[in-house]
């Protein structure tokens, strides 16, 4: 234990209802942090992206989508392979499109999401994954990245 700080274990375990503890002189906003992670199916994704671009105006190819895959180096992208009439079409959406694409998505269905955050995208067991933090110095680190 560092310095007079006292966790809040030690406060729950005081041994009588009157013991006081001096308590670190931290503001709420130091003290409490939140992370949330927000996975996505594949069809959401899709939903997500082809929402997006309707909306900008943006072309995307006419068909059905037969694959959706992430690629992970430094930072995640995603190729969408679209079909029609036996021919396929790959659309490469960049980190950047794909992370707003998914905000954009979870705004049109009322998803809460914190204005003052940070916002950063993963693949967690194959599945797209927005990672929000709030009152941490730096975004969350996730170190390993795992499929099923």
């Amino acid at each position: 234990m560092e310095g007079d700080a006292i966790s809040h274990l030690q406060l729950a375990a005081a041994p009588e209802a009157g013991v006081r503890f001096r308590v670190p002189g931290l503001s709420e906003r130091e003290r409490m942090k939140e992370l949330r992670c927000i996975v996505f199916t594949d069809r959401e994704v899709v939903s997500a992206i082809t929402e997006r671009r309707r909306k900008l105006n943006e072309a995307f190819p006419e068909g059905e989508v037969s694959a959706l895959e992430y690629t992970i180096n430094r930072g995640v992208t995603a190729r969408v392979s679209v079909t029609q009439e036996g021919v396929a079409n790959d659309v490469a959406i960049p980190e950047q499109e794909l992370q707003a694409a998914l905000v954009g998505y979870c705004m049109s269905r009322n998803v809460p999401l914190p204005v003052v955050s940070d916002k950063a995208l993963y693949v967690i067991k194959g599945r797209a994954t927005l990672m929000i933090t709030m009152n941490f110095r730096k975004p969350a680190r996730l170190v390993v990245l795992g499929t099923e």
